[in-house]
């Protein structure tokens, strides 16, 4: 009888637990699109690198000096090394985009990365630096801010003809 007293609390428990827990309010709510989350770069003979957007950590928290909430997201890159070759500085660009709200705190901003990528090393994860977005009141749970990487009109072509392609080194 207490086996079942005690298995009945638990399951009563656990279904309380879930009850509050509220299944979409998370912030910052980032969304990373899978058509600007990667990159080849080439140069004028072959693939170099893949550049992929493969994440981010964040959180948000509420700014006493500006009274606002804000979110911090820090973007995560692999990056990807095609063919053995001797450049080591890799460039690349990328963005965060706030499309709905109030128009303050709409709009795209750019930020920019070179990473250095050792010879001898094929892929590594780099961790970009934190940026800051402003949150606009009582939105903190709905406010989307979309990132990928800034792409030319040639390199979308391109995404678009290798999509998900997985390359490996040496191919």
């Amino acid at each position: 009888m207490f086996k079942k007293l005690l298995t009945f609390s638990a399951l009563v428990l656990f279904l309380n637990s879930c009850a509050l827990y509220e299944g979409n309010e998370f912030c910052p709510r980032v969304d990373i699109k899978r058509n600007n989350a990667y990159i080849v770069q080439t140069s004028n003979v072959a693939e170099e690198f893949i550049i992929e957007m493969s994440g981010y950590e964040g959180y948000c928290f509420y700014d006493t000096r500006i009274k606002h909430d804000k979110a911090v997201i820090t973007p995560i890159f692999k990056i990807k090394r095609i063919h053995p070759n001797d450049v080591s500085s890799v460039r690349f660009s990328y963005y965060t985009e706030t499309v709905k709200g109030p128009p303050e705190y709409l709009g795209k901003k750019t930020y920019f990365a070179n990473v250095i990528i050792p010879t001898e090393e094929k892929e590594i994860e780099y961790k970009a630096k934190p940026v800051e977005i402003r949150i606009p009141p009582n939105m903190k749970y709905e406010f989307d801010i979309f990132m990928g990487l800034n792409l030319s009109q040639s390199q979308k072509i391109y995404n678009q003809r290798t999509f998900d392609t997985q390359l490996e080194f040496g191919e």
